[in-house]
């Protein structure tokens, strides 16, 4: 039996829960309907279809907002881009990062069209040639965050897609991690109906605090 999804705030409008590393937010087109997803899993255990106002990576924790309703969606959609909805991740990286940045470069979508892509970070904490970070995105292309870090030679430490084998594998290894090191930890926006400004946070999960406590690592603000 699957473990009960973590929800960390809901109203009647929306609910905003904490989806596991390894578990798609739902079904792609090509899919099997059967494929366990977090849509699949919410569904048996509220009753409710919802509405996914975006998605993280498979492999990828943390913050996913749901719309209760298709008018909610619409009406939290209307206002997704404006600058009251923040989200961000808590990333390791290889390398030491000393400073704040900002990577703005265009990405390829998987139609061969360059797409704006603007990620800024902030570092945390760096130990043994490692970064920890956090990440805030101005856009959503696909695999902003891992493409990159990893463009500029800071692959996301267990990033099998874009970061370095052996690194991982080292990983896998001596700190027992089998995902990514990214993790989506605040979300903040506007409700629609109330105006309030909701604030969502997500603690890193088990498995990425053990690694930083291994390495001697804080996750400091």
């Amino acid at each position: 039996m699957n473990s009960l999804i973590n929800i960390l705030w809901r109203d009647e409008h929306y609910l905003a829960v904490d989806k596991p590393s390894g578990l798609f937010v739902h079904p792609y087109k090509a899919e099997s309907q059967e494929r366990d997803t977090l849509m699949r899993r919410l569904k048996e255990q509220t009753g409710l279809y919802l509405y996914p106002m975006h998605r993280l990576d498979r492999p990828v924790s943390g913050i996913v907002i749901f719309a209760l309703s298709s008018e909610a969606a619409r009406a939290l959609q209307e206002h997704w881009t404006d600058p009251t909805t923040i989200k961000e991740y808590i990333t390791l990286v290889r390398g030491v990062l000393d400073s704040p940045g900002r990577f703005d470069f265009a990405l390829t979508d998987d139609s061969g069209i360059k797409r704006e892509a603007v990620t800024n970070y902030w570092p945390l904490a760096s130990v043994n040639e490692l970064t920890l970070c956090k990440v805030r995105i101005d856009t959503g292309r696909k695999h902003q965050i891992r493409r990159h870090f990893a463009r500029r030679c800071h692959g996301v430490i267990g990033d099998t897609a874009h970061g370095k084998g052996k690194i991982n594998q080292f990983f896998r290894d001596h700190y027992q991690l089998n995902r990514i090191f990214l993790h989506c930890h605040f979300f903040s926006f506007q409700h629609p109906f109330t105006q309030e400004i909701i604030n969502i946070d997500c603690p890193l999960p088990e498995e990425l605090t053990n690694v930083l406590q291994k390495l001697g690592l804080e996750q400091k603000e």
